[in-house]
């Protein structure tokens, strides 16, 4: 019970630090740009369609198999597979950026973001400017505007293919 309790209290100090979780674990996020944009707007600035997948014959069997559950658009069941994926192959950064959008899609925004996050900060990938687009889109979701801020100008910083939405989104958070 002690050992229980012990992780609990470790989680909930921990999780103040983790993008979004900071208001579950106990702590309010009080920010004049949360409260500048009306609570109905979140909702229609998170929402993105889920990005495609082009299949890769040389890609992992197992990695494969979970893809198919998530261009079938079942989310939940492509999350517990690309978990499964993502901690036996933790090198597979496409296996970490498809886990960190299927849990966003299948309502596990929390873990979602702190999946792209790891992504975000595991340095030059080829899904980086991608993750940062999706994290912003969950910490949006999540009310948390001067992180999801911070995630797209870093991404109109790459000058990436995403650039222009970026920008655009970031003038729909920006406080007036």
């Amino acid at each position: 019970m002690l050992v229980a309790m012990s992780v609990f209290a470790w989680l909930a100090w921990t999780s103040r630090e983790e993008p979004g979780i900071g208001r579950v674990a106990g702590g309010r996020m009080s920010s004049a740009a949360t409260s500048a944009i009306p609570d109905e707007r979140f909702e229609s600035l998170a929402a993105f369609q889920a990005p495609e997948y082009k299949p890769d014959p040389r890609a992992p069997q197992v990695f494969r198999a979970a893809m198919a559950k998530y261009t079938q658009q079942n989310y939940s069941d492509a999350a517990r597979a690309l978990r499964t994926v993502a901690d036996s192959k933790p090198d597979l950064a496409a296996a970490r950026f498809y886990l960190g959008v299927s849990l966003l899609l299948s309502d596990n925004r929390i873990a979602g973001i702190q999946e792209l996050r790891t992504l975000t900060m595991s340095g030059d990938n080829p899904y980086l400017e991608r993750a940062r687009f999706y994290l912003a889109k969950g910490l949006i979701a999540e009310h948390d505007i001067p992180r999801a801020q911070q995630q797209l100008q870093d991404l109109i910083a790459q000058h990436g293919d995403l650039e222009k939405q970026a920008t655009a989104l970031l003038t729909q958070i920006q406080p007036s």
